[in-house]
């Protein structure tokens, strides 16, 4: 079963969110993590430190972390969907990393797997491969 990490701030909007306080859930992107449960991946929210999620964020994950576990999946490729590219650095193989929110800084040395404006594109990428994998024989 393909597993899925996202993180608080990759769904949510955190500039809305009060100081110390919990930020709102992008109800967009509880509706694609939904989606994604619905469609038999396992879906876990990261708290990395950082703001805890939401209720209705917390809903849709089958468990909340504190970070990424070193080796995600045994079998098969788990995704990592994070708002901050310094979270893609130093990935496992395993983990295909896709930043949310849009293209790195030209000048920065470009570190995630894939980029996806929103948490949306990124379910629908998953989805997509998902459905076309790819096999080396």
């Amino acid at each position: 079963m393909t597993e899925v990490y996202v993180d608080v701030g990759a769904a949510s909007i955190e500039a809305a969110a009060p100081i110390g306080g919990v930020p709102p859930v992008d109800p967009e992107a509880v509706r694609a993590l939904r989606h994604l449960g619905e469609a038999g991946f396992r879906v876990f929210v990261i708290t990395a430190g950082g703001s805890e999620p939401a209720a209705d964020l917390r809903e849709v994950a089958t468990a909340v972390l504190e970070r990424v576990p070193a080796r995600p999946s045994d079998d098969d490729q788990a995704w990592y969907l994070t708002s901050d590219i310094d979270r893609c650095r130093g990935a496992s193989a395993r983990l295909r990393t896709v930043l949310i929110g849009g293209t790195p800084p030209g000048a920065s040395v470009r570190r995630c797997d894939a980029v996806a404006r929103h948490v949306q594109a990124a379910a629908m990428e998953i989805l997509a491969a998902d459905a076309m994998p790819v096999h080396v024989d």
